[in-house]
């Protein structure tokens, strides 16, 4: 149940892109055969096409059950088994198992198996915590890989009040962003609905939204983007990005 059985439109379009440019080169290399009549060798060559129009329906089959289900990925040894980011850059093809423990029992009071990771998955064990506990509100705590705006929101119009843990925003690098340009140092005056950078200058926002997607429909975001003029002459510029248009701050 590896990455190798799991299938996405972009990785079946790779496949597809590969088993034509190689049909290609066999026909090519099959008239040349031909015109030399080395009879062996044109049958090694039929062979290998034949394999590769066996392969081009495979993948076709793949697609089209792709674009039946509705769904951005397809596992063919584990239907129901997704490929989830579960640390870092680490992709897994599997599943993600959620627990809610009561705090002073030490109880399981809710549990589900899904295909989201942890960062879009908060608000629907809450609810079904909630629901089970019968309880008109109570406080879940909860690590750093559950932070998302989305969640936390939803949770909050559901009369749950949330305790998670904020993840490092930026890193540091030699050639990159120091600490002290961290976006956390930036502050945001929502009034104005501008950021403040630690030199003082003013990062505003031309009010337009943009639309980061994800992995799923879900899982994507609106956000606008704030930029200020003063990094074109800011002295300690690549100490706060190495961006050749100056820094840039996304607030969703």
């Amino acid at each position: 149940n590896g990455k190798k059985s799991n299938f996405n439109q972009k990785k079946i379009d790779k496949h597809l892109e590969y088993i034509e440019t190689k049909t290609q080169e066999y026909l090519s290399a099959l008239a040349q055969n031909d015109d030399q009549e080395t009879s062996t060798t044109v049958t090694n060559i039929q062979q290998k096409i034949e394999r590769l129009k066996q392969n081009k329906i495979r993948y076709e089959l793949l697609e089209e059950q792709l674009k039946t289900s509705g769904e951005p990925q397809v596992s063919t040894t584990d239907p129901d088994a997704r490929a989830l980011l579960v640390q870092g850059q680490l992709v897994e093809v599997s599943y993600n198992i959620q627990a809610a423990v009561d705090d002073k029992h030490n109880l399981i009071v809710a549990t589900h198996t899904i295909n989201r990771n942890d960062k879009n998955a908060l608000s629907a064990i809450a609810l079904e915590a909630k629901e089970n506990l019968k309880a008109e509100t109570f406080t879940v705590l909860v690590d750093k890989g559950y932070h998302n705006g989305r969640e936390i929101a939803t949770c909050k119009d559901n009369n749950i009040a949330t305790i998670v843990a904020q993840p490092d925003q930026g890193k540091s690098n030699e050639n990159g962003t120091q600490p002290e340009y961290f976006v956390t140092k930036f502050i945001y005056n929502k009034e104005e609905n501008t950021y403040t950078c630690p030199q003082g200058a003013t990062l505003s926002t031309t009010g337009r939204w943009h639309k980061k997607t994800g992995r799923t429909e879900e899982s994507g975001y609106m956000y606008q983007k704030y930029r200020t003029p003063a990094c074109k002459t800011c002295p300690v510029k690549d100490q706060c990005t190495s961006r050749k248009g100056g820094r840039e701050i996304d607030r969703s």
